[in-house]
């Protein structure tokens, strides 16, 4: 039983579904770890974008060992919607690259998230494994995350208090996979009301079961900030995914191309349209 819990709590210790604020450092490379290879591949990421006409991206990392991570829950642990833009530098200079919008944990009080805006390099700072998960929306999706994101929607839909293992269909917690849902709800639908997203999530959204056993679901908030189950109602838990999210979109044709990233190049998983 020891060992049980033990991996159970190994994966809740992930940085997952939402991660410390790592990213919230400055952008210079002494904040990233072995910058020779993080920023590399933060613009190889980059360029895969950009050579797809991506003004709009979901983008997740692996943020710890799969080995670690319940069945199913898949190999990514962070999401962030990475957008086309237009950025000023430290030194004033206009750049063009992707700003990352991300809902980050709080370091030092872990059952709180917020909003934080970073940059590539920043984002795959301290991960696992250099591998991307990505899911291009389609154009007009894409059009729809914008809007949401520079509207006050986008903060409408944050609930600062967070749980690794949230619930989708509850808004007492949220994690960063949970939040690009709400967010994509809203884009799809146009609303930014709480009680509609959850009917359209209840309808057409399947969430990622989490099984863990009773208990670690009752010693789990001793040992790990940010472990809440108080939204669920019991059984099984169940929270977002990146994989729960490519597959709502592809299912829905939401996706315009679904790519997996390594430092030896780029897999189409879904073709571009």
């Amino acid at each position: 039983m020891r060992t049980s819990i033990l991996f159970a709590l190994g994966f809740l210790l992930f940085a997952g579904l939402g991660a410390p604020a790592q990213a919230q450092m400055s952008s210079g490379a002494s904040a990233i770890e072995n910058p020779e290879r993080i920023i590399p591949f933060a613009k190889q990421v980059e360029r895969a974008l950009a050579e797809r006409g991506a003004h709009v991206a979901l983008v997740s990392r692996m943020g710890r060992d799969p080995k670690l991570m319940p069945e199913g829950v898949g190999d990514y642990t962070h999401v962030g919607i990475w957008i086309y833009s237009e950025m000023t530098t430290e030194d004033g200079r206009k750049v063009n690259g992707y700003a990352v919008h991300n809902l980050y944990q709080v370091a030092g009080e872990e059952n709180r998230s917020e909003l934080v805006q970073d940059f590539p390099a920043e984002f795959f700072a301290s991960v696992f494994e250099l591998r991307a998960g990505i899911v291009i929306p389609t154009p007009e999706l894409q059009e729809e995350i914008l809007r949401v994101v520079q509207s006050p929607t986008y903060e409408k839909l944050h609930v600062p208090a967070y749980s690794v293992v949230a619930n989708p269909y509850d808004w007492r917690y949220q994690n960063c996979t949970n939040f690009v849902m709400n967010i994509l709800v809203a884009a799809i639908y146009d609303t930014d009301d709480r009680a509609e997203i959850t009917r359209h999530l209840k309808a057409y959204y399947e969430p990622q079961p989490v099984r863990l056993s009773g208990i670690t679901r009752t010693v789990g908030s001793l040992f790990v900030a940010g472990f809440a189950t108080s939204d669920h109602a019991g059984g099984v838990l169940r929270t977002s995914t990146f994989d729960s999210i490519e597959r709502f979109l592809t299912r829905y044709d939401l996706a315009e191309a679904v790519l997996e990233i390594t430092e030896e190049g780029t897999v189409e998983k879904l073709a571009q349209r």
